[in-house]
């Protein structure tokens, strides 16, 4: 769900920041930053979620020279340098309150959540488009569905065969009078907002002796983590020529991306180059060749990650 990365920030002890850090690693992108060294204006930009292991009003005091809109601002987290407590700060039904119960579940601290749907156990209709992958293009009809979950009306999905594992309060249809509309269009009607899917590019690296079937693997296993259909993809994009035959077998177009697009490409949320990469002269590969097949105004929807260690994937999404 936090398929951006997640930024972890410590200020002057780094032992729990380290803990959540090596928790989180085998499930998400994970990153680890000192605060006196760190970039907040890139890190609020390229990351879905920030953890401050400091303070709580030190953190406030910093996320305010940031802070936006809802709708594209991280989640924020605070935890203390004990890992007692876990409070969401910022962008509670936009990830915070839904990661700030994994971390205390997995370091046995407590959870400080305040928003009423969550206390009840329904899924935020944020939440929800997290889980699809989706834009949301009607931002103020937001606050009647969500009304709508706190009284325990259900709200209507319309647009999918099936709900994402765990999304409680809603259910598949049209005849109620709180609806979430997934597809292109959009109405007029306050009581509905409507989600649009993102079209997907994926990116991949991998070894020179990697072999088809395994990044096949990859690719099916990553968007079985994701919840993703193959349907969404619209592009499978590699410096590799030898990947031209996993997207066929897939039905899915090919777009080879060549060393010099890589290394001209400019995007500052790309992950640092690892030392194989600055040893071969690439500036990135999995990242770089999903937002170049994704095409211009794309967004990093999955940071890299690798896949049995051979093979690195990334997805990037489009309108």
């Amino acid at each position: 769900m936090y398929w951006r990365g997640i930024a972890i920030i410590y200020a002057s002890k780094s032992e729990i920041a380290e803990k959540i850090r090596d928790i989180l690693k085998g499930n998400y992108p994970v990153s680890l930053y000192k605060y006196s060294e760190a970039d907040f204006e890139k890190i609020w930009k390229c990351y879905d979620a920030i953890i401050f292991t400091m303070a709580l009003s030190g953190a406030v005091r910093t996320i305010c020279n940031y802070a936006k809109s809802k709708d594209i601002d991280p989640a924020v987290i605070v935890i203390d340098d004990t890992g007692k407590y876990v409070i969401p700060i910022l962008g509670a039904h936009w990830g915070a309150n839904d990661l700030a119960k994994e971390i205390a579940g997995l370091i046995n601290g407590e959870a400080v959540i305040t928003t009423a749907s969550e206390n009840l156990g329904v899924t935020s209709v944020e939440e929800l488009a997290r889980l699809l992958f989706c834009k949301i293009q009607n931002v103020k009809a937001i606050v009647k569905v969500t009304s709508a979950l706190v009284r325990g009306e259900k709200v209507c999905v319309k647009g999918v065969s099936s709900l994402p594992r765990g999304v409680n309060g809603y259910v598949i249809g049209e005849d109620c009078q709180y609806k979430v509309v997934i597809g292109d269009n959009i109405d007029k009607d306050e009581n509905t907002v409507y989600l649009k899917p993102y079209k997907l590019a994926i990116g991949i690296g991998s070894k020179l002796e990697t072999s088809p079937l395994t990044i096949k693997e990859a690719i099916l296993t990553t968007l079985n983590k994701l919840n993703i259909n193959l349907d969404r993809v619209k592009v499978i994009a590699s410096l590799r020529e030898s990947v031209k035959s996993v997207a066929e077998e897939l039905g899915i177009p090919f777009r080879l991306i060549t060393k010099e697009e890589i290394n001209s490409f400019e995007d500052e949320c790309l992950s640092p180059q690892s030392e194989k990469l600055k040893e071969v002269g690439l500036k990135g590969v999995a990242e770089v060749s999903a937002l170049i097949s994704a095409g211009k105004n794309s967004k990093l929807l999955l940071r890299k990650m690798v896949y049995n260690g051979e093979v690195t994937i990334a997805i990037a999404g489009f309108e």
